[in-house]
């Protein structure tokens, strides 16, 4: 992308103008390309928060919007980076190249490939301004490509998740390339193949689908659900040579062998914040056999567990390693008397227990100017338990209508102490 000087001066004058209006008002120079400078305007405001270190690198090029939003944050893409390690990579999902940025700093070479060109001409650019040159650039789709790598240690793929008229899809059958149908063939060039995935994918449905998954990430920032990552291994792989902090790190050695299936998969949930990532991890296995943990009566204080650790499912490995009890079976909240700052979710006090009826339970918590209601098992959604309770919105109090063991219907007014 070749842009004039005009172009660079309208875009420094404008960098922090919002970009409808200046669309709705271009520049009177004809010599300043106006989709240019609001393609690179935009691009780099969305680049403050979810990529803040090309944000802050000058002469970074950005693409069209709908590849900004698609790519992977600097966040997530450094998680990522730091569960590899190798001699070789190559990311057939190439995109906006925030993912292949993060690969090439942990491996000796690796592969970018992409099948849009103006995407790849891109990134050879950005490789530049960010003193990236062990990367290869293939423009194509990956079936084109894969005899061109050779063996590498990692295979990533992002399947995209829009079908042929833009709707988004979900399941890895429906996604482009179908990974179930090139998964053997992909295996057999990889020492691991990791695989990006929808926050909203049925993990245990793609567990059945990908039987050679070793370990499954949750990852959520800041509390938001962004991915979920199935890390797939070849049979003749150890663990010998991999990182002791993440045992599903990829090895450097291992010769030709054949897909395996393993049984008990490792199941992580990390929540990345500012100050630290929130884990909890456990087997499959472990999950499934770990009798749950249910509270005979509530302890001081409410946990409510983080998007990751919802998403992922492992209540019982939570419970265990908090030693805090769930409510009931189906109601995804947690009590102990002791508080555990460390919790990987949101943190309450217990301030009162309202048995649930209708006009009682409203006057009962009249005294709140606004709350902030959520339900867990509770026959009401939160908007029509919020018309009932005729509570506006707001951080006055903290309101979740839930069912305990006993089968109990009760709102639990509560007070914030972490993670807010």
């Amino acid at each position: 992308m070749n842009i004039n000087e005009p172009t660079r001066q309208y875009i420094a004058a404008h960098a922090g103008d919002d970009v409808a209006q200046l669309a709705l008002h271009p520049s009177k120079d004809p010599q300043v390309d106006m989709a240019v400078a609001l393609q690179q305007i935009a691009g780099r405001q969305k680049a403050k928060e979810k990529l803040p270190e090309w944000y802050a690198t000058e002469g970074i090029l950005y693409p069209k919007k709908v590849s900004m939003e698609q790519c992977s944050s600097s966040q997530t893409a450094d998680y990522k980076a730091s569960l590899v390690k190798g001699e070789s990579f190559a990311d057939f999902s190439g995109g906006f190249g925030v993912d292949t940025a993060a690969f090439a700093k942990k491996f000796t070479k690796g592969w970018y490939v992409e099948p849009q060109e103006e995407l790849c001409e891109l990134f050879q650019q950005n490789c530049k301004t960010l003193v990236i040159n062990n990367v290869n650039i293939l423009n194509g789709p990956m079936e084109e490509h894969l005899g061109d790598i050779g063996r590498v240690d990692l295979i990533y793929l992002d399947p995209s998740r829009r079908d042929t008229h833009g709707r988004r899809v979900v399941s890895l059958a429906d996604c482009t390339p179908n990974l179930l149908e090139w998964k053997s063939d992909l295996l057999s060039r990889c020492n691991t193949l990791m695989v990006k995935t929808s926050p909203m994918i049925d993990i245990f449905q793609t567990l059945r689908d990908l039987p050679e998954t070793y370990a499954v990430h949750v990852v959520a920032v800041e509390g938001e659900c962004k991915e979920v990552l199935f890390l797939l291994k070849r049979d003749d792989i150890s663990d010998h040579g991999m990182c002791r902090d993440a045992k599903f790190c990829v090895s450097t050695t291992g010769e030709n062998g054949h897909n395996t299936s393993t049984a008990d998969p490792t199941i992580i949930a990390v929540d990345i914040n500012k100050t630290a990532a929130a884990r909890v991890e456990t087997t499959l296995e472990t999950e499934r056999t770990t009798p749950p943990c249910i509270a005979t009566e509530l302890g001081s204080n409410l946990y409510e567990p983080n998007a990751a650790v919802m998403k992922a499912g492992i209540f019982n490995a939570l419970s265990q390693q908090y030693q805090v009890a769930k409510l009931a079976k189906s109601t995804n909240l947690f009590t102990a008397n002791d508080l555990r700052e460390d919790f990987p979710g949101r943190v309450f006090r217990i301030e009162a227990v309202h048995e649930f009826h209708t006009r009682k339970t409203a006057k009962e918590v009249s005294h709140l100017a606004s709350a902030s209601i959520a339900v867990r098992n509770f026959p009401l959604s939160a908007e029509e338990l919020r018309k009932v309770l005729k509570i506006k919105d707001g951080n006055a109090g903290y309101l979740f209508g839930c069912t305990l063991a006993d089968g109990r219907k009760v709102v639990l007014e509560c007070g914030k102490v972490g993670y807010f």
